[in-house]
């Protein structure tokens, strides 16, 4: 009996040590709460409520940059820069395009959007967990991952090929498989090979091409952020590291979209632009970045608070609130496959853009108006509030689950971004984020159990690095003796 006490205390030992209850500190959660009624009364100034909603956010996730995907404050992170500080700067600047400036007033817009934002990220940091990669990593044997890494890029390079002779759900089924490259790309990365980090460069050879060969890099930015977490996450770093990452990381990002519309230009009249020449060109002092007209174009592609606006603007004086409509379409459309719903909704925006903002857009045009645009084109601005307090504890939740299933089948965690990484962008319209967690789920549980049965996890030896001592059961682990 005491034997059996004793490795139950040491198994839980273990859980705490791998996962954190919640995603940031007590001090974090009730300020960001606080600033959001305040500004539901706009009792503050808006740059300060702004200022320091960011400021705690920005905080915890470099706080836990070093131990694993941050997921949680990664996506609070967007939404509040694109939601809030995006905003803030287009109300503080001059946009020399009609088209993309805020449509109703300031007083108006944040009396909304505050308190929906940090409503949302304080319960999906408190209701969340983050992961200790190192923890939950430390004893598994790690002498099959780069053959593992092989055999998803291979398996990934062939659902590729194919998802382009199909259409429909098919189509999309084949695409998430094709995205298990960058699932490669981690366990190429977290292998013992002397050569990983070149195999993970090749698994990410497509997202170069295709970004640089199309001039969209949101997907290759997504990724390769999210593959960085994982190499960044391997050892302790100092603050001030981080600090510096994180500004690097910036000005990167700000290099990037200064030069998307010249490297485009470029593109389409038949050149082979260079991106880095590019982007020295327009940084450096003097250069291009630093005119009006593109600091304006780059607070606009930061700025989804110009969609959300016209929604405001539009709703319900042209179009009445949707009363919960696009919600349920997007909860049965992941669930209920198109060929039983020949006329559920498609993915792209366009259909909610329209109706909601009263814009028009090309057909080709893919522009969504995000889940704080659907929660107030469904329910106005109290209940929008509240209906973004739900998402967020649903996400919180659902990215919980993951995170226990890793307990038992730790390499799980590779997997994890498969179903998330649509999810956490800001602008990601409901039906979208949806119908990823379901078939991402699908893709990756389904997957990752069969890799598991080919190439069981296992417990290489125990180390003092486990706080206890512990040597974990349940399903999923084989204890080498």
């Amino acid at each position: 009996m005491s034997e059996q006490l004793s490795s139950t205390q040491k198994r839980y030992a273990w859980i705490r040590s791998a996962i954190e209850r919640r995603s940031a500190s007590t001090f974090g959660i009730v300020l960001v709460v606080v600033l959001g009624l305040i500004g539901a009364v706009q009792g503050l100034p808006n740059w300060f409520s702004i200022l320091v909603v960011t400021g705690v956010i920005a905080y915890e996730f470099q706080k836990r940059l070093d131990q694993g995907v941050p997921l949680l404050q990664l996506t609070c992170l967007i939404a509040v820069l694109q939601w809030l500080v995006g905003p803030l700067l287009s109300y503080s600047s001059d946009n020399p395009i009609e088209r993309y400036t805020m449509s109703v007033p300031a007083e108006q817009y944040f009396r909304f959007a505050i308190p929906a934002t940090a409503l949302y990220v304080a319960v999906m940091l408190f209701a969340g967990a983050s992961v200790i990669q190192k923890n939950l990593l430390q004893q598994i044997d790690r002498r099959k991952f780069f053959t593992i890494g092989v055999l998803l890029n291979i398996v990934a390079i062939i659902a590729a090929f194919a998802a382009t002779r199909v259409s429909g759900s098919l189509a999309f089924l084949l695409h998430l498989i094709s995205q298990m490259r960058y699932v490669g790309a981690i366990y190429f990365l977290l292998s013992r090979s002397q050569v990983r980090l070149v195999f993970a460069g090749l698994s990410c050879i497509q997202l170069f091409s295709g970004s640089l060969g199309a001039g969209m890099f949101h997907d290759m930015i997504l990724w390769l952020a999210i593959l960085f977490c994982y190499w960044f996450a391997q050892k302790k770093r100092t603050t001030l590291f981080k600090t510096v990452v994180l500004a690097a990381t910036t000005v990167s990002l700000f290099s990037i979209q200064v030069v998307k519309q010249e490297y485009r230009q470029q593109l389409r009249q038949g050149a082979q632009p260079n991106l880095f020449r590019l982007v020295i060109d327009y940084v450096t002092p003097g250069g291009q970045a630093w005119e009006t007209g593109v600091l304006s174009l780059a607070i606009t592609r930061l700025n989804q608070g110009w969609i959300i606006s016209a929604v405001m603007w539009n709703v319900p004086e042209n179009e009445p609130f949707a009363g919960g409509e696009t919600v349920k379409q997007a909860v049965l459309g992941s669930l209920v496959p198109r060929f039983l719903w020949a006329d559920k909704a498609k993915a792209g925006g366009r259909e909610s853009f329209r109706r909601f903002t009263g814009l028009r857009i090309l057909d080709s045009t893919s522009m969504a108006i995000s889940p704080l645009g659907e929660a107030y084109a469904n329910f106005g601005e109290l209940w929008g509030t509240i209906f973004m307090v739900a998402f967020g504890s649903f996400f919180a939740l659902f990215y919980r689950l993951t995170l226990w299933h890793c307990l038992k089948y730790p390499t799980f965690l590779f997997w994890i971004p498969l179903i998330f990484y649509q999810a956490i962008k800001a602008e990601t319209e409901l039906l979208v984020i949806m119908n990823q967690l379901v078939k991402g789920s699908v893709v990756a549980f389904g997957c990752h159990f069969l890799v598991e049965k080919v190439f069981p996890t296992r417990i290489r030896n125990l180390t003092p690095a486990n706080p206890a001592g512990a040597q974990p059961t349940g399903v999923g682990f084989n204890v080498s003796p």
